[in-house]
């Protein structure tokens, strides 16, 4: 023990020197700390508090809030419209198809014709010209559900029926 106390008392210096070289560097830690800390509150109080530069964050909040509410109506409509047009595209003619044929014996060009014009529910109407050497007739067949509850078919007529209800 008395071995080490002469050794302390011996060293006594440069122990203290040691100590006051760790004590200053700590020292400046703190203060490098104490300064950025210092720096963070003050950006922190510009956020929360305003100045004359910037809005406080209540009402930084305030217009955010405002502009996804305008752009919650504007989806709103968006989907309306969307809605709206996918309800119209159902109803609208979307599937054609066109046979051409020899209506007559005497006609060898295919002169004659037939149209279907359905929409996504094959619902619509077939037209249909038959052409001879001298004269035209045409005609009109309503088309419920891919088929023709009123009127019979000529082959023709199905065949553009089959031929616009696949597309």
């Amino acid at each position: 023990m008395e071995e080490l106390n002469a050794v302390l008392v011996g060293n006594l210096i440069y122990i203290l020197i040691g100590m006051i070289i760790i004590i200053a560097v700590l020292i400046g830690f703190i203060i490098s700390l104490e300064s950025k800390l210092s720096d963070m509150r003050k950006r922190l109080r510009k956020i929360i508090m305003g100045d004359d530069d910037s809005a406080n964050s209540q009402e930084i909040l305030i217009k955010h809030a405002e502009k996804i509410n305008s752009a919650i109506d504007v989806e709103e409509k968006l989907t309306d419209e969307i809605n709206k047009l996918k309800s119209l595209m159902k109803k609208s003619i979307s599937r054609v198809a066109v046979v051409r044929f020899n209506a007559f014996d005497d006609n060898t060009a295919e002169l004659s014709y037939c149209i279907a014009l359905l929409d996504a529910e094959n619902n619509g109407v077939i037209i249909s010209s038959l052409t001879g050497r001298e004269f035209s007739r045409s005609y009109i067949k309503p088309i419920e559900n891919g088929t023709c509850p009123n009127y019979k078919l000529i082959k023709e007529e199905e065949q553009a029926l089959r031929d616009a209800s696949l597309k």
